[in-house]
């Protein structure tokens, strides 16, 4: 039984080993299928399966590129000055403006906040989904911009981004609800 399962597990593994698309088409025998010795085996010259190498001039894609569709630029504005009103109330002017999106794409959550790129450029950013300014009330929205900037507020004082104690004080002390999550409404 054992046997049987070692030749299925060495045919599959030749299977994929034959669809691996970063070496060439050069025959190769895999280590596992070569003559047991008590030497051991050396792996293959580099000449029999050399790397696929990408074309030099191919330039590398921006890891994101911050999109918000045209009809959405009227809620962008909106959010915008929310932004810089809560900053001022809650945060004592002490967050930087930030970029804020509307992701359609957005299915699982409710917003995000995205820290800056340096490697690529890209700034730190706001993203709110539209399914949930669609589906829910605009004080709803509101208090998801508001979890946004505590995140904002994480990344631009060193804390980690994430919802253990530090996120959970800053947000009772500006005094919005501490829980991360909320059950998005599907449609």
């Amino acid at each position: 039984m054992l046997r049987a399962l070692k030749t299925s597990l060495r045919t599959k593994l030749r299977m994929l080993w034959e669809q691996c698309d970063l070496f060439e088409a050069a025959p190769v025998t895999p280590h596992w299928e070569r003559p047991e010795s008590r030497a051991p085996v050396a792996p293959p010259p580099p000449t029999q399966r050399p790397l696929r190498r990408a074309p030099a001039e191919t330039p590398e894609a921006p890891a994101r590129v911050p999109r918000t569709h045209p009809r959405d630029r009227e809620l962008v504005a909106k959010l915008t000055e929310a932004h810089q009103r809560y900053n001022a109330e809650l945060f004592a002017d002490t967050l930087r403006p930030v970029p804020i999106r509307i992701s359609r794409r957005m299915k699982n959550r409710l917003g995000h906040y995205m820290t800056a790129a340096p490697s690529t450029g890209q700034p730190p950013e706001i993203a709110i989904s539209r399914r949930h300014i669609q589906q829910d009330t605009w004080d709803e929205v509101l208090h998801t911009l508001v979890h946004e900037m505590v995140h904002q507020w994480q990344d631009e004082n060193g804390h980690p981004l994430d919802h253990g104690q530090t996120f959970r004080r800053k947000a009772r002390e500006i005094g919005i609800s501490a829980r991360a999550t909320r059950p998005v409404a599907r449609g």
